[in-house]
């Protein structure tokens, strides 16, 4: 395939269409585009992608195509750091089939620059692009020439997941017009996401706007939160300011414009007469408010951006264990496309960690676990040179250019790797990241003190969203760290048998236990005094260090067990009001997966409906925490529905298409749930 791209190589924000006209019909299209591209055929959008991979690297989608006669790529180059694609320089190539043969290629595409996207905005966040600004009464399309560039390694597509299905939603009353509050994102002072514009201003070109002058404001809800593209149809007697803002909830019904440190915001200047928009980027929510200038004839909907292969399972009885998992459901959807994201909204990014959980749901929904593989790949081949020799990135595809890293998420990518070839069998990959695992195991080998134990971790120790992450409990030696440490080391001997790192693991273990056991609880860290000793800081003690001790082996007494079980979790009195309480990223989760290895399936369903019942009642969706301030659609979440199966009715997983049952399933089934599995759904 030939490259090619137009215009600036080195310029932001850019949107360059490739079109095509086709004398006769064509099957499909490959296409090979970064960072991102709408595939429209005769004016409808038919793909959007690409199935993201690293710099230097390429996945070509393969398009279908039906009685064609204009195909249009339209290409978007962010050329930012962010955190949803690796940066890279853009490119477009094509390839267009007839049967087996190749009827057009690249150099038959006309580009134009899309100079209705206006570029000198605000970012949407910063961990994503930028604010899209269109402006269709002064600027138009315009040809542009173009020149070959460098092309990048071809490697495996995915298939189509996506059936890009258009959904409409409500017109409603229900909430204001106006926005209960403003909330400034944290980044935008950040000098590594400061970004130079000069077109639009959203508090002066928006926000003030609105509030002064006489806006019309039309309201739109879904029936839960979705993904997707915009799409737009304006019908206006004279020429219009229209906006589009968007929310995943109302916490207490209030909009706060800004609530989860995005700008969620679509500007568009219209001409008199009817306009048509399909947004660039998909968004992530429930509720909508569109304001208009002038009066306007505004019809909205959603072209989804979702995995469309998860109808695998169906279940029926038990109203809130249904919700919940379609909840479950949804959230893995909007989550598992090309990669596994953490929120479909904010990020879209592809944090490690987050995938150890989203990967057993997509066995689940699919039956298969071809986007964990592409994951997993996709981190093998990454030369991620910003951050320390050895460490594995955070987040992937994605440019760090704070130098920052994870070093518990990378533990984490070696035992995903384990479960990655218990599911799959796949020796192939495993052998693939044995090079990338040692260099993991020689990357700690530094921090290891006089008791084989991690000390003084740097770059961003993350163990949860809660008080076991606050610098006096991460500081020194932490014990969730080398915790998860250990559970990694056994991983390493899983995968490759050495016999010396499992038993460094056991020895972690027991030294873990005499230091931080005070008789009653782990603590979560020990630091060194005057003389230099090691202090055990028996003041800090976090409910979630308890989960990590018991989710990664830790020889646990019975009657600690016992209390841990009866006396802590979600809904917890207290009685201990010294151990700070977990969060549901990732403490809580963890609690259920222990409880489930005690054989604890009650408590997991009471547990699970009081938990999530809620929050998959509001939006349909569940949250990355146990409260409303962040991502109300966080992919890892979803593997809620695979305990839900698991303990109600026996599911332990799927092999060649068929479901795998434990031996104890007709005992298990006392919830009045009934599933069907069919996977060739997905095939």
């Amino acid at each position: 395939m030939k490259f090619i791209w137009a215009d600036s190589r080195v310029d932001t924000n850019v949107q360059i269409n490739f079109k095509l006209n086709l004398e006769k019909p064509c099957d499909k299209i490959k296409i090979c585009a970064a960072d991102f591209f709408r595939v429209f055929a005769d004016g409808k959008l038919i793909s959007y992608g690409p199935c993201r991979t690293a710099e230097g690297f390429c996945r070509p989608k393969t398009v279908k195509l039906k009685d064609a006669k204009e195909v249009c790529v339209s290409v978007l180059s962010n050329h930012r750091a962010a955190f949803c694609c690796d940066f890279q320089k853009p490119y477009f190539a094509a390839e267009v089939y007839c049967g087996e043969k190749i009827q057009y290629d690249t150099e038959d595409f006309i580009a134009y620059k899309n100079i209705c996207k206006i570029k000198d905005v605000p970012r949407y966040s910063c961990q994503r692009g930028y604010l899209e600004v269109y402006d269709f009464v002064n600027f138009n399309e315009e040809q542009v020439e173009t020149y070959c560039v460098e092309s990048p390694i071809l490697i495996s597509e995915l298939k189509e997941v996506c059936s890009y299905k258009e959904i409409m939603p409500k017109r409603t009353e229900e909430f204001s017009d106006s926005f209960y509050a403003v909330k400034k994102p944290w980044w935008t002072d950040n000098p590594y996401h400061r970004v130079i514009y000069s077109v639009f201003d959203i508090e002066k070109d928006f926000l003030k706007r609105i509030e002064k002058e006489d806006f019309y404001c039309q309201k739109f809800v879904f029936d839960v939160e979705k993904t997707g593209l915009f799409r737009l149809i304006i019908n206006s007697e004279e020429k219009v300011d229209v906006f589009i803002t968007f929310e995943e909830m109302l916490p207490d019904g209030n909009w706060i414009f800004g609530r989860s440190g995005c700008n969620d915001l679509v500007a568009i200047k219209a001409k008199a007469g009817k306009t048509e928009v399909v947004c660039s980027e998909p968004y992530a929510l429930k509720y909508v408010k569109v304001y208009t200038s002038v009066k306007a004839k505004i019809d909205l909907s959603l072209i989804l951006i979702q995995n469309d292969t998860v109808e695998c399972v169906k279940i029926e009885g038990n109203d809130r264990i249904k919700t919940i998992f379609e909840a479950a459901r949804n959230t893995f959807s909007q989550n598992a496309v090309d990669i596994f994201m953490d929120c479909p909204g904010r990020e879209r990014a592809g944090w490690l960690c987050d995938t150890f959980f989203t990967a057993k749901s997509e066995l689940l929904f699919t039956g298969k676990n071809d986007i964990e593989k592409a994951f997993l790949e996709n981190i093998l081949i990454a030369d991620v040179s910003e951050i320390a020799k050895n460490m594995i990135p955070k987040c992937f595809p994605s440019q760090h250019v704070t130098g920052e890293y994870i070093p518990n998420w990378a533990m984490w990518f070696v035992v995903e790797l384990k479960d990655y070839l218990i599911r799959t069998g796949d020796r192939e990959l495993i052998e693939k990241a044995k090079e990338k695992v040692y260099g993991v195991v020689e990357f700690f080998k530094k921090y290891l003190n006089e008791y084989g134990l991690l000390e003084n971790l740097e770059s961003w120790v993350f163990i949860e969203w809660s008080i076991c992450n606050s610098k006096e409990y991460i500081e020194g030696v932490n014990f969730p760290s080398n915790m998860l440490y250990s559970l990694m080391l056994d991983a390493v001997d899983y995968l490759y048998g050495d016999i010396g790192l499992k038993e460094q693991a056991l020895n972690m273990r027991k030294s873990i236990k005499e230091l931080s056991f005070n008789g009653e609880f782990f603590c979560d860290n020990a630091t060194r005094n005057n003389n230099g000793d090691l202090v055990v800081q028996k003041n800090h003690i976090s409910e979630t260090c308890q989960y990590y001790a018991l989710f990664t082996g830790i020889d646990c007494s019975l009657e600690y067990k016992n209390k841990i079980k009866k006396q802590f979790g979600p809904f917890r009195e207290d009685e201990y009001p010294e151990v700070g309480r977990s969060n549901m990223f990732i403490g809580n989760y963890l609690r259920l997966f222990w409880l489930y290895e005690e054989k604890e399936f009650d408590a997991i369903i009471k547990e699970s409906v009081g938990y999530f019942y809620d929050m998959a009642k509001k939006t349909g969706t569940l949250w990355e925490h146990n409260n409303s301030k962040a991502s109300c659609n966080h992919g890892f979440a979803s593997v809620i529905a695979v305990l839900l199966l698991s303990v109600t009715l026996g599911y332990q997983g799927v092999k060649d298409g068929e479901v795998i049952f434990s031996k104890e399933k007709d005992r298990l089934n006392s919830y009045g749930l009934k599933a069907t599995f069919d996977y060739k759904k997905s095939k």
